[in-house]
């Protein structure tokens, strides 16, 4: 091996040694860290949006038709769903407006599709619903 090969192999392994320790400095918080502010954030989105239990109940009822346990319960999954990705969107430090927070809407409500198909309009009415939420959204999100 020259003399330039054998400082070119050295410089490599130098350099790529500092990008690992750099990588390992520089980066984001761990997996588990992670998930767990946005467990935290989605929490606390969900006090903030949470509808009366006579509300969600004519909610439910304009969505599927009628109103059942299911229908609840499927009613808020979807709802959980949103507020779970925008948490997600959130801690991973993009800015949310309400432009964004209606694509995430939809693309939740898409999600879910198979599980509003039964109703005619139910997913349109899903997602007028679930966007009436961002005023309180974008305050929960301060």
């Amino acid at each position: 091996m020259g003399k330039q090969t054998g400082k070119f192999f050295l410089a490599s392994i130098i350099g790529a040694a500092a990008g690992v320790i750099g990588g390992l400095l520089l980066a984001p918080q761990s997996g588990k860290k992670t998930r767990q502010e946005i467990k935290a954030l989605a929490e606390e989105l969900t006090l903030k949006v949470k509808t009366k239990a006579d509300d969600t109940k004519n909610q439910v009822k304009d969505v599927f038709g009628k109103y059942t346990e299911e229908g609840k319960a499927k009613y808020l999954e979807i709802k959980d769903a949103v507020v779970e990705k925008v948490a997600a969107v959130k801690t991973a430090g993009v800015e949310i407006d309400k432009d964004k927070y209606g694509k995430v809407v939809e693309d939740v409500v898409a999600d879910f599709k198979n599980d509003l198909k039964a109703t005619k309009s139910g997913s349109s009415k899903i997602i007028s619903y679930l966007k009436k939420d961002w005023e309180k959204i974008k305050k929960a999100l301060g």
